[in-house]
């Protein structure tokens, strides 16, 4: 008996319907190489998947694509999950994904690596970029979410710390979907209107490499990049490591690090300063002490000094005097000599100084006597 026959439409219609109730076909699993992909307008994902033998459609919704965190690319090695879908129209069958694994290495690994990579050879992660951070700021503020552990942290931290500064906390998203885009956002706005700001603390708490992915998103990396703001990246635990921290001008291991990397302890810096007096004091003592032995030492210098002068002074005088003493003039008359001066008082040493008729006065040892020439006699000869 012949069988009645049947339209395409029918025929695709039970195909699918049978497809779509095996249970296997219904969450399938199938590992393979990416070939032909192309990104739709739509945010759709159209692509094969491979093996040496064989080749399935795939087709990725823009819901599922979204969230993946790196690009797919021809000849990577994946392991997709979803389910086998028929399409009437053309009677091919492909696979629905769902989830996309990179095989060899974590999904999220390989994003990390391929942002991170980019982002290198543009320069951002360049050490002569970095600003330094603020010693003694007036005001920081914070980029974080108002409900985590990470605000209380970091406000308990900078408050013990340091009392004068200002803290400005400014609440975000740090995970899902649009954590990044409101995290960049708030980090552009903060630049804009709040230009009194001295340093940034931009990050959250610990959580899973999910939960911290948003710092790892492009769009964040490049607000820090630009900020003229010196940022300090806080996310996650000790281990944790994201694009943020290697864009950041700090990157502080948790919170609570950002927080005392951010602020000098005042407490620490009182006692420093003490010391400081205290070293100060003792230098200017000794100081003043060595000056005053110097000015002792010098002052005993010059009292020798004046002494040696007055004696060798004193000395000189009385040479002067003996000398004197010994041309005094009255000593010669006490020893039988006389002067004898003319009348304008010029003493007469040669006969050629006198006259006949003249009038001399002859000093002796008791007294004055006018004498008159009378007669010059040439010298005599014995």
């Amino acid at each position: 008996m012949a069988l009645k026959p049947i339209s395409v439409s029918q025929l695709n219609d039970y195909i699918g319907r049978v497809i779509g109730t095996d249970p296997l076909l219904g969450a399938v699993v199938v590992k393979g190489e990416i070939s032909n992909l192309k990104y739709h307008t739509s945010g759709h994902v159209y692509f094969s998947i491979i093996d040496a033998a064989s080749k399935i459609n795939c087709f990725l919704p823009r819901e599922y694509a979204m969230q993946l965190h790196y690009q797919l690319d021809d000849g990577m090695e994946v392991t997709l999950t979803g389910s086998v879908n028929v399409f009437k129209k053309n009677g091919t069958y492909s696979i629905y994904v769902k989830n996309v694994e990179v095989s060899g290495a974590g999904n999220l690994a390989i994003a990390f690596e391929k942002m991170k990579e980019k982002l290198d050879k543009e320069g951002l992660f360049d050490q002569a970029h970095k600003k330094p951070i603020p010693k003694f700021p007036d005001k920081i503020g914070v980029i974080t979410s108002n409900t985590g552990a990470a605000v209380r942290d970091i406000l308990k931290i900078l408050k013990s710390r340091n009392n004068l500064v200002d803290i400005v906390v400014f609440p975000v998203l740090v995970q899902g979907e649009a954590a990044a885009a409101d995290i960049a956002g708030m980090i552009d706005y903060v630049n804009e209107h709040f230009g009194d700001i001295d340093t940034l603390i931009v990050g959250r708490g610990g959580g899973s490499a999910d939960d911290l992915w948003a710092f790892n998103e492009e769009i964040v990396a490049r607000s820090i990049y630009a900020s003229q703001i010196p940022i300090i990246s806080a996310v996650g635990h000790e281990i944790d490591f994201t694009i943020s921290d290697l864009v950041a001008d700090l990157r502080a291991e948790t919170p609570t690090a950002a927080a005392q990397l951010a602020v000098p302890d005042t407490m620490q810096l009182k006692e420093r300063l003490l010391d400081l007096k205290e070293h100060l004091y003792v230098q200017l003592s000794n100081k003043l002490m060595y000056n005053r032995l110097r000015i002792d030492n010098l002052a005993a210098e010059m009292r020798s000094h004046l002494h040696s002068l007055i004696v060798q002074r004193q000395n000189e005088l009385e040479r002067y005097r003996l000398v004197l003493e010994e041309n005094n003039p009255k000593k010669i008359l006490e020893n039988g000599y006389s002067i004898i001066t003319a009348e304008n008082g010029h003493v007469v040493s040669s006969i050629g100084d006198l006259a006949c008729g003249q009038t001399l006065r002859v000093s002796l040892k008791d007294g004055d006597a006018k004498c008159l020439v009378t007669e010059i006699g040439s010298e005599r000869h014995e």
